[in-house]
């Protein structure tokens, strides 16, 4: 059985055309397996590395390397909390506490209902907005209890 639909396939394939070189729309590619999947699994990896006649390593390396991508499956709406220096001197702990009380769920793990997870996330770039929230790759600014809760009207 295939990781992708042919339609999957067909997207994933247009990343490799789409630069002057194929390997400059891995990431582009991999995002696209992170919303279909929710995750990049090894296997998925190993179907892009074919794509994109790349080295499994290749694709794996990049795969782990960013925070945008994980390698387990995350909720339908992915949340990150920065605890880089900057947000944990904010009271990303706090936050951290707030997420788990709100959500009822501990970092890495998804809400029952299969609608968020969340987890502590390195250096966002964003320390003057600490500690930061991050909603499906989006920059929400200050993790308030107000922005927490509001987490609970996502669909």
């Amino acid at each position: 059985m295939s990781a992708f639909t042919p339609e999957q396939e067909k997207v994933l394939v247009a990343w490799t055309k789409r630069y002057p070189y194929p390997n400059m729309g891995l990431v582009e590619a991999l995002r696209s397996v992170q919303e279909w999947h929710r995750c990049v699994t090894p296997a998925a990896a190993a179907r892009v590395a074919e794509l994109f006649e790349l080295p499994f390593s290749r694709v794996w390396g990049v795969a782990t390397f960013f925070p945008s991508f994980t390698t387990k499956p995350t909720g339908r709406h992915r949340v990150g909390l920065c605890h880089g220096l900057s947000c944990s001197l904010a009271g990303s702990d706090k936050m951290e506490t707030c997420l788990e009380e709100t959500l009822g769920t501990k970092a890495f793990e998804t809400s029952a209902d299969g609608k968020l997870s969340w987890e502590p996330m390195e250096c966002l770039g964003a320390c003057e907005q600490g500690p930061a929230l991050l909603v499906n790759d989006r920059l929400q600014g200050q993790a308030t209890p107000d922005k927490i809760a509001k987490l609970k009207e996502l669909k």
